[in-house]
């Protein structure tokens, strides 16, 4: 069995995410799929919180996911914040200038 990668929907408005499990060339395509229907269901303004608490790994495929998702909200005018990131992948995410909450300093 492959790498495998959930995604769940939290409630609110605008939605937040919970992604589990790794995100890499296989499923990442996955995660763009719900990054961007979260970015285009919230208004300009809004902020939308991707939880990867529960992320095990990430390659350079699911690092360029979430960089263009981040991007992506910046031109529709909507935060997209990353939290509860690993200590394993903070050093990566703050390398690439992405914006993230609720972490500890490297």
């Amino acid at each position: 069995m492959g790498p495998q990668l959930t995604i769940v929907y939290l409630p609110g408005d605008p939605c937040s995410l919970a992604v589990c499990g790794e995100i890499d060339i296989y499923t990442a395509p996955h995660l763009e799929v719900g990054l961007h229907h979260a970015v285009l269901s919230a208004s300009p303004g809004a902020a939308i919180t991707a939880d990867l608490s529960a992320v095990s790994f990430i390659d350079a495929r699911g690092l360029t996911a979430l960089v263009e998702a981040e991007a992506y909200a910046i031109v529709r005018g909507v935060a997209l914040v990353f939290a509860g990131v690993p200590a394993s992948i903070t050093r990566l995410l703050t390398i690439t200038g992405l914006r993230l909450r609720g972490i500890a300093p490297f």
